[in-house]
Order: C-alpha cells, then sequence, then structure tokens
C-alpha cells in the first residue's frame, strides 16, 4: 500500500460560496507529478499537471462542506445520503484573502486558513477560538510521522496499476477534548481514546465497538459537529494511537465532510438533523409499553398473555410476534401461519377490542423454497451475484437456512415489499419490528449498479424507509412507526430504533444505556431496548432493575429469549414493574411534548448529561445515568449491592422526586437502594406536565394536566416550558414565576387554560397572591375549583380553569 499526502496548492479558484485548491501530491512515486500528454511534449503548462482538487463550499455562515477528490477525472462524486442543504442554507458572504502563503477564508462565524506553500487547514471562530485543525506535526523523536495527512492510499494489483483503496485525513486533538457520537456504539460514551469503525454489522452482543447502527456524525467538547458524508466503510483512530491525534479514513476516493459549528451541542444537532432529516413524531399508543418475546408461538399463547396482562391491571399497549407467526421455513415470506395462528382477522379484532395495538417481526431476507422466493428471483427483485445470478446466502435468514436479499435500489421490488405489508396493515397490523439489514455482503450488485462496497451501509436506511413509507401510505403519517434494529446517516427520519440483542446482565443494560447515549448525540431522538435483555434468562435483580429503567427511556420493550412478563420474576417483580409502568403513564404528557419537540428541533427525548450541561467537565464522561429531557435526571442501578453514585450537575438545585429533599448541583450523592428505588430527580425551577396514570395510553388531549412545578432551594420559581396540546396540534407556552409574596402563571392566550392544575411542592408558606393570566385567583381551603388555589402542608394547587 502507498500513500500519497497533500504538500502544496498549485493554483485556486474563488467563487461567491467558497474555493478550490488544486493541490500537489508528495507519494514516493514519479506519478506524483504526473503530466497529461500534451504537457509532457511541451504543448501546456503548470495547470496540466495532475492536480487533486479540494473544495471548501460554505453552506451558511457556521457550516461547510470539504471534499477532497483524489480521482477528480471519474467525475463529481454524488452523495448517496438523502441531504437537504436547502434546509440549512443561508446568505453567506465570504472574505477570501491570501497573506504569506496563507489563503484565510472568513464567513460571519468562522476563519478557515489554508497552508499553500505548505498544505495546512485549520478553522476557529471569528472570535479565535480554535476548533478544528489539520495534523501534521505528530511525530515521534525520529522525526516520523505517526499518523497521516491529508491524502489517499493505492494498492499495486497485478504488479503494476494501482487502486485508490482509502482516501483520509488526520486532525489534531486538544488535550481536554472529548468526542460524542459515532451511532451506537457499545463502548464508553466519550470516544476519545478509541479505535471505531462504521460498518454496519451483527455485533453478537453489545460489549464491543461493533454496532447496528453507525453514524459517521460526531460532536466534539470543542462545540462543533462532523458528519463524513459517504455510505463506505469509515475508521477512525480517535488518539489510541496517538493521543495528541484523531484519524479518518473512507474507503473510497473522495473524502468529503461536513463542519458545524455550535457552539453548543443542541445548536449541533438541531442544524445536523435538518440537513439529515428530522424523525417524525411516532405515535401516541407507541409510548405506552411493549410486551414481547422470542416468542409467542400461538394464538393461544398470545391470548393469554394478552389476557393476564389486562387481569394483572399492567399497563400495556402492544404486544409483538416474533418469528412464529409465519410458517417454518418461510420467514420472511410474510404470510401468516394460519395452524398455529387461525383467523388472524379475527385475532386482530380481539386484540382491538382489548386496546392492544400488535406489531410483527421481519427481515429483508427471503428464505429459498418460498413462494415470495420464486416471485423474486423471477422479477429479478433480489441482489445479484457478479454472475448476474441472484445472491443466495447460506445461515442468512432466520432459521438458519438459506435466502436471499431484497433489493431496495429496484422501484419495482420496494412496490412488491410494499404490497406484502400492506395487505398485513389492512388487517390491523400496526407496526413491523424491521430486524437485521446488516448482512449485505460487499461484492453483492444493486439495481442500481453499485456494490456493496457502498451500498452495505446505506442498506438500513432503504430497507426501513421502504416499511415505514408503506406503514404512512396505509395507515396515515400520524400511524407510521417501525422497530429497527439496524441505521446509517439520516435513518432517524423513520423512528425508531431498539439497541439489539444485549446480555441478560449488568453489563448488558449499562451497554445498553451507553450504545443509546450515542444514538442521541447521533441525530437519534427516540431510542429503546430489550427490558431484561435478550438471551437468556435474567434474574430478578437484573429484570427489575432493567424495568425501572427501560420504563423511564424514549419507548419500552420487554422482550428476550425467555419470558419478559413481570409475573416470570415473582409478585414482587409484579409490583415494582406497575410502580414505574404507572409512573411512565403519568409523563406521557411530558414525553409526547418531547417528542413533539423532538420533530422540531432534533434534540433527543433521552439526553446524556453534557448535552445540557456542556460547561460542566464533570459530566463529559457520565454515562449511567441521563436525562428524561431537561427536567427529570434518572440514575438505574446497576449493581446487585443496590449501590449507585449519581452526578447532580451544577447550575441547578435538583429535588429528590420520590422525598422531596433538595440538593445543590455540582455533588455526587453515594446511595444504598432497596430493589424498589432508582434514583430520580427532579432539576429545581421547572415545570413537569403529568397525567392520570392508566393501563393504556389514551388519544387526545388529556382533559386533566397537573404541572408539577419545582421550586429551588429558596423556594422560587421562575421557568417556562410547552406543552403539546395534542387535539389543538400546537405547543402551548407555559409561564411560571414564584417569589415570597406572589405565584403568577400564564398560558399562552387563546389556549386552554382548563386543562391544568399547577402543583407546587415543598412550598414554606403560602403566598400573599396568585394570579392566573393576568386574574387574581381565591384562595380556598381545600381542592380548589376553578379560579381559585389552595395550600396545605407546604403544597400549593392552582386550578388555572
Amino acid at each position: 500500500m502507498q500513500r500519497s499526502t497533500v504538500t502544496t496548492v498549485d493554483r485556486y479558484e474563488i467563487d461567491e460560496s467558497g474555493v478550490t485548491l488544486y493541490c500537489r501530491l508528495d507519494n514516493g512515486f514519479v506519478a506524483a507529478d504526473f503530466k497529461y500528454p500534451e504537457a509532457a511534449e511541451g504543448g501546456g503548462d503548470a495547470a496540466a499537471v495532475r492536480d487533486r482538487p479540494v473544495s471548501l463550499v460554505f453552506l451558511n455562515p457556521s457550516t461547510f462542506r470539504f471534499e477532497f477528490a483524489a480521482n477528480p477525472e471519474a467525475g463529481p462524486t454524488e452523495s448517496l445520503n438523502d441531504l437537504d442543504e436547502s434546509a440549512i442554507a443561508a446568505d453567506v458572504d465570504l472574505d477570501v484573502t491570501e497573506t504569506d502563503g496563507t489563503l484565510v477564508v472568513e464567513s460571519a462565524a468562522l476563519r478557515v486558513s489554508i497552508g499553500l506553500r505548505e498544505w495546512s487547514f485549520s478553522v476557529e471562530r471569528r472570535d479565535g477560538t480554535p476548533l478544528l485543525e489539520e495534523q501534521r506535526a505528530d511525530v515521534d523523536v525520529h522525526g516520523e510521522s505517526r499518523v497521516d495527512p491529508l491524502g489517499f492510499t493505492e494498492s499495486v494489483r497485478n504488479d503494476g496499476p494501482r487502486r485508490i483503496e482509502r482516501t483520509g485525513t488526520a486532525f489534531s486533538l486538544g488535550p481536554d477534548e472529548h468526542l460524542y457520537g459515532f451511532g451506537e456504539k457499545f463502548t464508553d460514551f466519550d470516544k476519545r481514546g478509541q479505535q471505531l469503525t462504521a460498518w454496519t454489522v451483527e455485533p453478537l452482543g453489545t460489549e464491543t465497538e461493533n454496532a447496528y447502527k453507525n453514524v459517521p456524525f460526531h460532536l466534539s467538547s470543542r462545540g462543533f459537529g462532523l458528519l463524513v458524508d459517504t455510505t463506505a466503510r469509515v475508521e477512525y483512530d480517535l488518539g489510541a494511537t496517538s493521543t495528541a491525534s484523531a484519524t479518518v479514513d473512507v474507503a473510497d476516493d473522495t473524502l468529503s465532510f461536513v463542519f458545524f459549528d455550535g457552539p453548543s451541542f443542541a445548536d449541533v444537532i438541531e442544524e445536523y438533523t435538518a440537513f439529515t432529516g428530522r424523525s417524525a413524531r411516532p405515535p401516541k399508543w407507541s409510548f405506552g409499553v411493549w410486551m414481547s418475546r422470542l416468542g409467542y408461538e400461538s394464538r393461544e399463547h398470545l391470548e393469554s398473555v394478552a389476557t393476564r396482562l389486562r387481569e394483572e391491571e399492567i399497563p400495556c399497549d402492544v404486544i409483538h410476534l416474533d418469528p412464529f407467526w409465519m410458517r417454518e421455513f418461510r420467514s420472511t415470506d410474510l404470510e401468516w401461519d394460519t395452524e398455529q395462528f387461525p383467523d388472524p382477522a379475527g385475532m386482530i379484532d380481539w386484540l382491538d377490542d382489548r386496546d392492544f395495538h400488535l406489531s410483527l417481526w421481519e427481515h429483508p431476507y427471503v428464505p429459498v423454497g418460498s413462494a415470495a422466493f420464486e416471485t423474486g428471483v423471477e422479477e429479478g427483485y433480489f441482489l445479484r451475484d457478479s454472475t448476474g445470478k441472484p445472491y443466495v446466502m447460506d445461515d442468512l435468514c432466520q432459521g438458519d437456512y438459506a435466502g436471499a436479499i431484497v433489493d431496495f435500489t429496484d422501484p419495482d421490488a420496494a412496490a412488491w415489499w410494499q404490497a406484502k405489508h400492506r395487505r398485513l396493515l389492512e388487517m390491523g397490523v400496526d407496526v413491523f419490528k424491521t430486524d437485521y439489514g446488516e448482512g449485505v455482503p460487499a461484492d453483492a450488485v444493486f439495481a442500481n449498479g453499485l456494490t456493496g462496497r457502498t451500498m452495505h451501509n446505506r442498506y438500513p436506511f432503504l430497507y426501513n424507509r421502504t416499511v415505514y413509507e408503506a406503514i404512512e401510505e396505509t395507515n396515515g403519517e400520524d400511524e407510521a412507526l417501525v422497530w429497527g434494529r439496524s441505521a446509517w446517516t439520516g435513518s432517524q427520519r423513520f423512528p425508531m430504533y431498539w439497541g439489539g440483542d444485549a446480555q441478560t446482565s449488568f453489563h448488558g443494560m449499562a451497554s445498553a444505556l451507553r450504545g443509546g447515549l450515542g444514538m442521541s448525540m447521533s441525530g437519534f431522538p427516540f431510542w429503546s431496548h430489550d427490558v431484561g435483555g435478550f438471551r437468556g434468562t435474567p434474574d430478578e435483580a437484573v429484570y427489575v432493575r432493567w424495568a425501572q429503567f427501560g420504563l423511564l427511556s424514549s419507548h419500552t420493550r420487554c422482550h428476550g429469549t425467555t419470558p419478559r412478563e413481570p409475573w416470570a420474576f415473582g409478585e414482587e417483580a409484579v409490583r415494582i414493574f406497575k410502580k414505574y409502568a404507572r409512573l411512565r403513564y403519568r409523563l406521557l404528557p411530558y414525553l409526547y411534548t418531547l417528542a413533539e419537540r423532538a420533530t422540531r428541533t432534533g434534540l433527543p427525548v433521552v439526553r446524556p448529561l453534557v448535552l445540557e450541561y456542556q460547561d460542566d467537565p464533570r459530566t463529559y464522561d457520565v454515562d449511567l445515568q441521563y436525562l428524561l429531557g431537561e427536567s427529570l435526571l434518572i440514575a438505574p442501578v446497576f449493581e446487585r449491592s443496590g449501590e449507585v453514585s449519581v452526578y447532580l450537575p451544577a447550575g441547578d438545585d435538583w429535588v429528590d422526586f420520590w422525598t422531596g429533599e433538595h440538593y445543590a448541583g455540582g455533588q455526587t450523592l453515594h446511595r444504598e437502594t432497596d430493589l424498589e428505588e432508582m434514583p430520580v430527580f427532579v432539576r429545581a425551577n421547572s415545570i413537569v406536565p403529568m397525567g392520570e396514570a392508566t393501563e393504556t395510553v389514551e388519544a387526545g388531549t388529556p382533559a386533566d394536566v397537573t404541572l408539577r412545578i419545582t421550586p429551588d432551594g429558596l423556594g422560587s420559581v421562575a421557568t417556562e416550558t410547552t406543552f403539546y396540546d395534542e387535539d389543538a396540534d400546537e405547543l402551548v407556552g407555559l409561564e411560571a414565576t414564584l417569589d415570597g409574596t406572589s405565584l403568577e402563571l400564564t398560558v399562552d392566550t387563546g389556549s386552554r387554560s382548563d386543562l391544568f392544575t399547577a402543583e407546587a411542592r415543598n412550598v414554606e408558606s403560602p403566598p400573599e397572591t396568585v394570579v392566573v393570566n393576568g386574574e387574581q385567583s381565591e384562595r380556598v381551603a381545600a381542592s380548589p375549583e376553578p379560579g381559585s388555589w389552595a395550600y396545605d402542608e407546604g403544597t400549593l394547587l392552582v386550578n388555572l380553569a
């Protein structure tokens, strides 16, 4: 393998959005200065040297695309990711100057400096804050470079011709720089010091960096984000080889990345998700509990579980069927096994009468021997091998038998697959678990002419989009949802995704959280995991602790190879499960509001502490607790002993959800908890809308919403938030101000104040006045009616109607 490195800039061209630089290489070969024939014969000039272009294009003042083309004569590289530049485009006034061999390109927000005589590249804010710098100074004591700067790598073929295998570059790492994102990686949340590969695989567990959901996007604690715009394999070395450097290598002849400046993580995520696509809001019922296992093997089995859930009064909205809903050796032909599941339409009606939604399992691999396989072969719906035949592989399908992979780049194949779903949706099925999608061989050929080398990572996007759109077209956009396993850049547009096959252990539970937090920082606002872990049987402690965590996640599903219904773990497990499930359903007004906000901002429901507290260095590596929205801090328990340490971020006071005790931020609490207790804290000076505990999710805006107002340690409140009014389809603004003498509450003019009761706890004494929307409210002894308020033993209640 031979590395060629950019050394100098021969010339450059300026236009209104950026610059294009034509660069000379140093690679040790004579070909480094290769000239076209007319130049070699004296008929050309220096411009005829085979320079490689680097382009810098600003999309708005704080966002630009950088692209290095190692093979420019092959034509421009079109992005295969569905990106929307118009969503973030803004006018840019650039100032381009050359001084002492350095080209400086300045927008209103950024300054990019490029070395011309000796190539260099750096980005800083206009105030001089350094952000990104290509690494050229990382050398050992012998002067040998530890990393490869901007350039490409070639392999020699047949002892002669060379082919470009990879392009890449290196960036310097600040001494205290931290890196987040990269999709669903199950390793430590802060990825500095790690080596990562963005190549979608079946990781066979959740203890390594191998992942189902790879997203070549990351955030730096310096306040910027960087998306490598490719579908090819990407390899990162994030300070593992040298603590001074991070490298990016792409298995392609073009290196393209998009740089987003914040400076806040929230700003970057909002811009990034506008560019790659925002998630739609999942249907409201999907925020209820999902019950599943591998699997319910008959209609009788499914109905017995559904019946017991209602008898035990365990909140639940969705029941999922894994492979057994199809015939043996026929998964996935998307045809019912009517011997095990007679009259499936009648069964769906039976579930509907009991307020259950039905989810069905699938994968995009069609088994040999099925009628669907024969149709796919005849119509050419499958990926092909190099001979043009369907690419058939053993051990591809569930059940370890041979099959072929549906080619979703073929519009006819996608329509065929959607038609098979549409028939099931019209029967009453609500959602599909889109399992697998990671198995595309690198040498498979797609209908669009590309191979798996380029399309392997792109395939999960196409797969989930195809199924999602079938649901959207049949059931309506408000009801569209998949439960996917594999993903790539932009897959967040088709919610939602779960964390795959975690081990049934506290380690598996921790990995599920770490992987999910990586998803949160990669543009995915909704994600879930298998409560209890997947393979094997968790003990009671693992199951209960996982249920507490899972029931306060974005979405909740109990699933595994053995029973995951709470009664399988004893009476105490049932009692604790119901306690946290009821809390989840009480929090649905808060969760659904977060979901609506996510569709507008891209901000996740489950948030790492550093996302909200970017300026608190003690949050940088916290990955075993999280924020649910901006107001609730959740600290799952990962020790059998019940011991847990909880860091309360600086800058806010915090209140124990269970006891009401106040704590100052910036400290770590060490707790010994019994099995029933998982630490939950409320951020002081916040408003959390809550409803009544129900067994199923109720459609529409709740008739009664309690605004839980949490004062700070001084008993004061000055805060605002929003509430999603589903019936009106609008975010309602809410404001609260409480001091020693008065409480003032404001609901957006024209909104339905009659929905709300405000409840403030730990108020030392009653206020002198309570004002609602400018009108003074009357104090009563208890149970306030519309237009009145009451105070009793530290609790202030206000009826806003």
